[in-house]
């Protein structure tokens, strides 16, 4: 690092992200949660006629997208903010909410971006334990804090929280609360129709995952009005482009595609887990399009490693409470097979 940067800041290099092979067909990826399956055949065209307006700047505010989120959820579009992935949303919540040294409240694990939103915002982390269960411990609720950020399902555990259990375990909290669904789909139930009783609380969803369209980055938030007018005052000028409005709106309005690419990953979800308890692996219960398992023996490090060495990428967190753990990304049927032969489990 260079002796400008900004002390606050610390010596560390930011978000890691999972490690990105050359594109092509020799590498099985299931370290980056993406969708196994390409997104619905409406996009292309989609996106071939917005070319043809590449020389004028998108929407604001990311319309016609934003209208059909806003219907497609039953909201009101003032009630919709979009940007660049939901990433951006994220870190729009820290400018529009956490002035620095405020403190914001974090389950631990969560997402590791969140730390990195916070120092680059100035703010205070406060962590709370989350058990495996997905149950949110009372002190999440409770401990002073402008902000509180909940993944549900969890990354990386792929835990969930029912809605039914947030609204208890989060009454009489007054501050902004952010709820991440960036899995949901691959859930049972959306804290969504939850809003219009919650007005301090924010859901936050994206197209990467069930939608298939990670290379794109549209990621949205929905809330109250007054709360999404206060992340659209903070967010960059124009934060999705052209294309990806094109593209998201497309693949929006295909949801039988949609369906198609969540029903495969749960039931592939499904059997995965299976096989992995059936060989002696210990994996926390998902409803995400991953899983989060400790292999029986050997360290995970080392699987990971033996993995890699056959193409074969799964996620490994050397740092914090799970290092025993590997979290393996829900894949195609003949990618899931090539993962369980490739730790020796018979498929």
């Amino acid at each position: 690092m260079s002796r400008y940067r900004r002390a606050s800041l610390g010596s560390g290099s930011g978000y890691v992200p999972g490690e990105q092979p050359p594109d092509g067909p020799h590498w099985i990826k299931l370290n980056t949660n993406e969708s196994p399956l390409t997104p619905s055949p409406r996009v292309g065209p989609a996106v071939e006629e917005a070319v043809a307006a590449l020389h004028r700047y998108p929407h604001p505010q990311g319309e016609p997208l934003r209208s059909a989120l806003a219907r497609h959820h039953g909201v009101s579009p003032s009630s919709v903010v979009l940007g660049n992935g939901a990433d951006q949303v994220l870190e729009s919540c820290f400018r529009a909410f956490a002035d620095p040294g405020d403190a914001v409240v974090l389950t631990r694990p969560t997402y590791s971006l969140l730390s990195v939103l916070a120092r680059l915002s100035g703010a205070r982390v406060v962590t709370v334990p989350l058990d495996d269960g997905g149950s949110i411990p009372e002190a999440f609720a409770t401990i002073p804090g402008v902000m509180r950020i909940l993944c549900n399902p969890n990354s990386p555990t792929g835990s969930w929280a029912p809605p039914a259990h947030l609204t208890g375990a989060l009454a009489g909290v007054d501050s902004v609360v952010v709820i991440d669904e960036a899995y949901c789909d691959f859930a049972p139930e959306s804290c969504v129709p939850l809003l219009a009783d919650h007005p301090n609380w924010l859901v936050v969803r994206t197209f990467a995952k069930s939608y298939g369209l990670a290379g794109l980055r549209v990621g949205y938030a929905l809330g109250h009005p007054d709360l999404i007018a206060d992340l659209a005052a903070v967010i960059e000028t124009y934060p999705v482009d052209r294309l990806a409005i094109a593209a998201a709106a497309a693949a929006l309005a295909d949801q039988a595609h949609h369906a198609r690419i969540v029903g495969m990953v749960v039931s592939e979800r499904e059997r995965l887990v299976a096989a992995l308890r059936g060989a002696g692996w210990d994996v926390i219960p998902s409803q995400a399009n991953f899983v989060f398992a400790r292999p029986p023996r050997g360290d995970a490090a080392s699987v990971a490693i033996e993995l890699k060495q056959q193409r074969i990428l799964v996620r490994h967190f050397p740092d914090g409470d799970h290092g025993d753990r590997l979290r393996i990304s829900i894949g195609t049927p003949e990618q899931n097979g090539a993962l369980l032969a490739a730790i020796g489990i018979g498929v």
